[in-house]
């Protein structure tokens, strides 16, 4: 089934490029009508013109969050989307605009990608927390958004090791190569069964479904 993506991002977006890149070599069966962004300067914007994908900056700075998300879902309510794919998209979302995106199932159709194992290490700095804390193994998370922050219904997760001699750097990279795979083999899977049936399974790193 050929899904609909809208994107939101406020950075340099590089997992919005892994998800374009396999998109366009048909990994993903998939078409990226709109990319958001909450910050106008975002190297994101301009990654995703490169693919020919319509991409508008709408700042959050200046107006309330309820303005802002409004504005967000006039020019998604522009594109027939499918699914909403949080790709670094630095802010929270609040009940009011999940709601837009609630399922038959009681899912909300918005997806987000994390730097750790979770529940272990939410928020923004994930890679810097685990890291401090001396994990042997770290990992990526991808999962439905509901109103409690890096909270949701897990879809798919995946391990890697930190090493003796690993950087911050060195770390935070093995974890972007997973992030940048991971993300578009589990958006794969939910265009060909869709959201409710791989949360119903309740993954984990243990018993999941091999991505």
């Amino acid at each position: 089934m050929l899904i609909n993506l809208a994107i939101l991002v406020s950075g340099r977006g590089s997992n919005m490029e892994a998800i374009l890149a396999a998109i366009k070599s048909n990994q993903i069966s998939a078409k990226v009508p709109v990319v958001i962004s909450n910050n106008p300067e975002a190297l994101a914007l301009v990654k995703a013109r490169q693919y020919g994908v319509h991409a508008v900056a709408i700042d959050h700075h200046g107006i309330s969050r309820e303005e802002h998300e409004r504005r967000v879902l006039q020019e998604l309510s522009l594109h027939k989307i499918d699914y909403v794919v949080l790709a670094g998209y630095m802010r929270l979302l609040t009940p009011a605009f999940l709601q837009e995106f609630r399922d038959p199932k009681g899912h909300y159709r918005v997806i987000n990608i994390h730097p750790s194992l979770l529940p272990a290490f939410p928020g923004a700095n994930a890679y810097e927390e685990a890291f401090d804390y001396g994990v042997r193994v770290s990992g990526v998370t991808i999962h439905l958004v509901d109103e409690a922050m890096d909270n949701g219904m897990i879809l798919a997760q995946r391990s890697f090791p930190r090493y003796t001699d690993d950087t911050l750097e060195a770390f935070k990279s093995r974890g972007l190569q997973i992030e940048h795979e991971l993300y578009p083999a589990c958006l794969q899977q939910i265009a060909e069964q869709g959201i409710s049936v791989l949360a119903n399974k309740r993954l984990s790193d243990n018993k999941t479904v091999k991505l």
